[in-house]
């Protein structure tokens, strides 16, 4: 086994076979897997920064709950794959739109999506919920609220679009999550909606307290990984494939339960 590295800018891209390496900062690392038959297909994914689903540990290397599931299933079809970290869903969309990539993850289903990629079944489950401070008092419920809370989100996610969708007024749109923590935590905003994994993790990393923040979920949705159309065209088994695989997992973990 050996490993090349090829410097590539503005972008943090991997190849992987049974385990993770990712170079520093704008890097290219290739693991070079044995190719056991002709017909062994290479996936290539964009995974968005979100942590705690997907991120760089402290070693430059990917963890993340959605990274260890994902590879689980992929190692267990027996294909290669490649990771391309980016910044967030946008970005990912256009890698996948534009063919630079066959699928990304982790994802909920959106109408934008579905126009060009076909959506696995549940990997995880991702609860979207209102964060506010305790000392608030707030009943998201209310038409007040909808009409005068200042509410941020993530950009180019479906909390964001299910806002846009329901009609709340959005009064950021953060790159990152821990902007929107601060902002809560600087009354700046007067709500978050956002995944619950992901703000808690990010407020964890704060040395904060839950106790100084409410939440209510407002829906549960699968986290699933999406597959571009013109791979399945290609490979029209692959989706079922995957699923079974998914299932089976699944499984395996009830019964070890």
């Amino acid at each position: 086994m050996w490993q090349k590295f090829i410097i590539m800018p503005f972008k943090v891209c991997l190849v992987v076979s049974a385990y993770f390496a990712i170079t520093a900062n704008n890097a290219y690392a290739e693991q070079v897997v044995p190719q056991t038959t002709e017909q062994k297909i290479t996936l290539r994914f964009a995974v968005p920064h979100f942590p705690p689903y997907i991120y760089l540990n402290e070693n430059k290397k990917l963890a993340g709950q959605g990274i260890v599931r994902v590879t689980q299933v992929l190692n267990n079809l027996e294909v290669n794959y490649e990771f391309e970290l980016v910044a967030n869903y946008g970005v990912a969309l256009r890698e996948m739109r534009s063919g630079n990539v066959d699928g990304f993850f982790l994802a909920t289903q959106n109408r934008f999506r579905d126009r060009i990629a076909k959506i696995s079944d549940a990997v995880l489950i991702n609860n979207w919920s209102w964060f506010y401070k305790t000392s608030n008092v707030i009943d998201v419920k209310h038409s007040g609220f909808r009409e005068q809370a200042k509410i941020g989100t993530i950009l180019n996610t479906n909390t964001q679009v299910w806002l846009q969708d329901n009609n709340y007024p959005i009064a950021t749109l953060s790159n990152d999550v821990d902007t929107l923590v601060e902002m809560l935590l600087a009354d700046r905003l007067d709500a978050v909606f956002l995944s619950e994994s992901v703000f808690v993790h990010a407020l964890s990393k704060r040395s904060q307290s839950l106790d100084n923040i409410a939440s209510i979920i407002e829906a549960s949705r699968d986290f699933s990984v999406y597959f571009s159309n013109n791979f399945l065209v290609e490979h029209r088994w692959f989706l079922d494939a995957f699923n079974s695989e998914l299932a089976k997992l699944k499984a395996q973990e009830k019964e070890a339960l």
